[in-house]
């Protein structure tokens, strides 16, 4: 790096620094942070050094830039200055895909950033949104990216909403599990139950602390019944935890750990430099200067109602855009919610009418008006969580409390909303409308959403305040305080032999699905526990004794008849790791060269069987230099040792020795050599 780089790399560096000083980072919005981190891990690799640093930035760019072809280079429609507004179309891509090479486009945004007015607007697009795709007919939008890629889906969405497009950008989900998994997982609150055997989601309300994989099924699920709305929904919720909680400042001197996930996972066709500075002008953005939007769609079966999709509103979805890049507000109908949150109990009882205050913003481009032909009003839907069938559909509706209500402006309405008409458990949303026209949630507007149950005997909640360890010895017992709340309408006994409500355990194998332990250790309540009170119960939970990696679950017990969970109540899951175990993650990047060193024909063959059951990249055998090896050793390098001692875990009989010029004869470019004894039999048994 020369002296006049070195100076503008240092002034780069330093103006970031005072920006955020200046602006303030945490006030900024959850999307604004979050492209920053994303961006500003461009500048952590500046300290790696001179040479690596450009020999690291050429590298990156050749990995991220692999797809970027010269068709994909004449449809983007180029800018001629970092100073220019600029749309980039970011997508979400699930390469574990195997119905087809590209994987499919299972998050599809459109990001428009506008240097000179300091704004910028991320429109989301449903998947499931029905368009025309060039070439091949009408089809879900994200179909586009398995028929032809990149290209296809820049055409597409281009011509969907009459943009033009300058940038993209494709993160695959596999880097989203690997960068939740090196931040150390993400705690997060979840509202309402959500259980989905598709994406692997299994949730219970309460606190949650979600690894990558958990994360993942949590944001691809499509089992409430906004469907691809929800899932949305919950991927900008859950940004927002990563940013408030690990993509921070904070985090900065980490970041070349995760740029190394990013860059590996990730196709564009921009090159660090231009990312860097288009990371700098997003310092300078004030919160308010940021906004998102979900264009707006409704459900509709097709093909003999065997096909789920979005049916948008293709003129209205064009003119959304038209108004971002025109300086205006996004949505036509748009709005924010909020309410206290114990506004609205979490179990209800039959014929009652719940009063409650709800403030909303209108954040749209129209004025909502009190009076004439089209008033804005406030109304609520009942939905059978269930089978997610509308229960009740238009509930008493609250008029404007003043006159008008301008962009910009917020006002509280008093709500009245009664209690759905028969027992079972529901979801309750509160949704504007605008008389005789659409409701706000048509045009992909979030409404509020409340699970609440009515008049159901088992029903419950959970809380451990996120202080159940995440790894324990076998056997190793530990103590806490776990607050549960009765949501049911069955009293909780305390005091009799049977028929006592007890707070109970199960321990499940995490990656075989099997129950280890289903009736574990109980904690006592203190007291009877009433319809919608709290109880703090103390326990004691004793860790298994077979080493593995497990789910604990929280589970009422009404003793002598059922356990809570058999009644559809979802348990707190907590993961823990119970003794040594073996990380996937890091497995799944290690190779492995075996020289057989006993020679036992097909010896070396079966121990590489079973080190790829595990995932561990295995090179092609070779025989040691003799077979005069009694016991069988695994070399490291400096800079794998805790890949040799995975490995090691999975073996019975092994020395491990780290490299050295006596040992050159296994000189390989595996990061771990395992030279087979004849005590071999342990380590494949």
């Amino acid at each position: 790096m020369n002296k006049d780089e070195n100076n503008t790399e240092n002034k780069i560096n330093i103006k970031l620094n005072k920006t955020v000083r200046r602006n303030g980072f945490k006030k900024l919005p959850f999307y604004a942070r979050f492209l920053i981190i994303l961006f500003s891990c461009i500048i952590g690799i500046a300290a790696i050094g001179a040479g690596v640093f450009y020999w690291y930035i050429n590298n990156a760019n050749r990995m991220m830039n692999s797809v970027t072809s010269s068709e994909i280079e004449n449809i983007l429609t180029p800018v001629q200055s970092i100073e220019e507004p600029v749309t980039i179309l970011l997508l979400g891509r699930d390469s574990r895909d195997t119905e087809n090479d590209s994987g499919r486009a299972d998050t599809i945004m459109l990001l428009y950033l506008n240097p000179e007015r300091e704004q910028a607007t991320l429109l989301s697009i449903p998947r499931d949104t029905f368009v025309e795709i060039p070439g091949y007919g009408e089809d879900k939008i994200n179909a586009a990216y398995a028929y032809g890629g990149e290209k296809l889906m820049i055409e597409t969405v281009s011509k969907f909403l009459n943009a033009d497009i300058n940038h993209y950008i494709t993160i695959d989900f596999d880097g989203f599990v690997k960068l939740i998994d090196a931040l150390g997982g993400v705690d997060v609150v979840i509202d309402r139950p959500l259980t989905d055997p598709k994406s692997g989601a299994n949730f219970s309300v309460g606190n949650h602390h979600l690894t990558g994989e958990q994360a993942l099924s949590y944001t691809r699920s499509r089992s409430t019944e906004l469907a691809d709305i929800g899932r949305i929904q919950r991927q900008q919720q859950l940004l927002r935890y990563l940013v408030e909680q690990k993509l921070n400042i904070q985090y900065l001197s980490n970041i070349p750990k995760y740029f190394n996930i990013l860059v590996s996972n990730t196709l564009t066709d921009l090159d660090l430099v231009t990312l860097l500075r288009y990371g700098k002008t997003g310092l300078s953005y004030e919160a308010q200067d940021f906004e998102t939007a979900i264009i707006p769609t409704h459900a509709e079966w097709i093909e003999n109602n065997t096909i789920s999709v979005q049916i948008p509103d293709i003129e209205e979805a064009q003119a959304m855009w038209q108004r971002i890049i025109d300086d205006e507000p996004a949505g036509k109908f748009n709005a924010s919610y909020s309410i206290a949150p114990d506004a609205i109990p979490d179990a209800l009882a039959t014929g009652m009418i719940y009063e409650i205050q709800v403030k909303v913003k209108n954040t749209g481009a129209i004025t909502w008006e009190q009076g004439g032909k089209n008033p804005v009003l406030l109304g609520y839907h009942w939905i059978n969580f269930d089978t997610k069938e509308m229960a009740v559909f238009d509930g008493k509706r609250s008029v404007l409390p003043q006159d008008s209500v301008a962009p910009g402006e917020e006002v509280t309405f008093n709500m009245q909303i009664s209690s759905p008409p028969q027992k079972g458990k529901y979801i309750l949303q509160i949704d504007l409308v605008q008389e005789a026209v659409t409701w706000f949630s048509y045009q992909g507007v979030p409404p509020i959403e409340k699970y609440c149950t009515l008049d159901i005997s088992y029903s419950a909640q959970y809380d451990d305040k996120g202080n159940t360890p995440d790894y324990l010895e076998p056997l190793e017992e530990f103590t806490l305080d776990v607050t549960v709340k009765n949501t049911g309408y069955l009293l909780w006994e305390h005091y009799k032999e049977k028929g006592r409500i007890n707070l109970g355990t199960h321990w499940i194998n995490r990656d075989t699905g099997e129950t280890e332990i289903w009736d574990g250790q109980r904690g006592l309540l203190p007291f009877d526990v009433a319809h919608n009170e709290n109880a703090i119960v103390k326990i004691t939970i004793v860790a298994p004794e077979k080493p593995g990696r497990y789910i604990l679950q929280y589970d009422m017990v009404h003793e002598g008849y059922k356990w809570f969970s058999q009644e559809g109540v979802i348990p707190l899951e907590i993961n823990i790791n119970v003794g040594e175990t073996i990380d996937k993650q890091l497995v799944k990047n290690t190779s492995v060269k075996v020289f057989n060193g006993n020679g036992i024909s097909g010896s070396a063959t079966d121990f590489i069987e079973k080190l790829e059951k595990y995932d561990f990249k295995v090179q092609s055998p070779s025989n040691a230099q003799n077979f005069n090896y009694e016991k069988t050793i695994i070399i490291y390098k400096s800079n794998t040792l805790k890949k040799a001692q995975q490995l090691a875990l999975l073996m019975g009989s092994y020395e491990l020795v780290q490299y050295s010029e006596d040992l050159k004869a296994y000189k390989s470019n595996a990061d771990i050599v395992v030279i087979l004894g004849k005590d071999y039999k342990e380590n494949i048994n």
